[in-house]
């Protein structure tokens, strides 16, 4: 029987690449971790990771699992928000879609700003993928958050909040040709792509396509700091937005090159509610300010 635990340290293996470091995510034991992953891998019948020396490399099979898994995870945090909005209180519950790391967001200064002007409001933080945000919004599985890309939808505000350069990140033991790096050299390398309905993919494929170049693909990611792992692990090269790509940089944990002239847009959106706009107007111009400041 899959238990719930078994699915978040499977989520958290397939985030970091390292056991060590997911137990360490998990507030626990790396011999559990282990212990996680066999039980669930006994129970679906089949490996979920290539063990390397370099770490956990996700399988095909556990490629397609972990959108599932993803997704149950976001069914139980659907189902926790929406009791805790029928308690009896005068608490207003705001979710907040996030499509990258807090840091990036600056979330803690959104924390801070909302409990000082905004007491009665209760943020609910949720992951969300840029390609989704439409659809988790006027579905109200969330009332705002963050994306990448551009959006043109009557019913959705949006605020244009930084644009990124994207970088091409790859792993630390290929070597550099003596005339330099180059697309080119670049396009004959295996490459981790996003998904095709993220930002991140049309706005790539359109610029590669526009240099007559077609990079090879064999694998498709959507979470920024799994294709960090997997780059680290040389499995191939990618695209990531700069903070992202730097984050992993200063940790050695792979090289960059900022050869190309591409960029993506982070956005704040919203969308009109009767109950919560007046909320939400003042929470996005928080979330303005915030990104006025720096």
């Amino acid at each position: 029987m899959l238990e719930l635990y078994q699915l978040k340290t499977f989520i958290k293996i397939a985030q970091t690449g390292n056991l060590t470091e997911a137990a360490a995510q998990l507030n626990t034991s790396q011999p559990a971790v282990s212990a996680h992953l066999k039980s669930l891998e006994k129970e679906v019948g089949f490996s979920l990771f290539q063990r390397t020396s370099k770490g956990m490399t996700i399988s095909e099979k556990g490629s397609q699992l972990l959108v599932e898994a993803q997704n149950i995870l976001s069914s139980i945090g659907n189902f926790q928000h929406k009791a805790n909005e029928l308690k009896a209180n005068s608490t207003e519950h705001i979710r907040i879609g996030l499509n990258t790391e807090g840091q990036i967001l600056r979330v803690k200064k959104l924390i801070m700003y909302i409990s000082e002007n905004l007491p009665q409001v209760e943020l609910h933080f949720m992951d969300i993928k840029s390609e989704d945000f439409v659809r988790d919004l006027t579905s109200s599985r969330i009332n705002a958050g963050f994306y990448y890309g551009n959006i043109a939808h009557p019913s959705i505000h949006s605020i244009k909040l930084h644009s990124y350069r994207m970088i091409v990140v790859y792993p630390n033991s290929w070597d550099v040709p003596e005339n330099g790096l180059s697309l080119e050299y670049f396009a004959d390398k295996p490459w981790i792509w996003t998904t095709q309905n993220c930002p991140f993919y049309k706005q790539s494929i359109d610029y590669f396509l526009e240099q007559n170049i077609i990079p090879q693909r064999i694998m498709y990611v959507d979470d920024e700091s799994l294709i960090g792992n997997l780059v680290q692990q040389e499995i191939g090269c990618s695209l990531l937005a700069e903070p992202i790509a730097m984050r992993f940089a200063e940790d050695n944990r792979l090289k960059i090159w900022k050869g190309i002239d591409l960029h993506i847009d982070l956005h704040y959106g919203y969308t009109k509610d009767t109950n919560s706009e007046p909320v939400l107007l003042e929470i996005s111009s928080i979330v303005d300010r915030i990104w006025k400041e720096s």
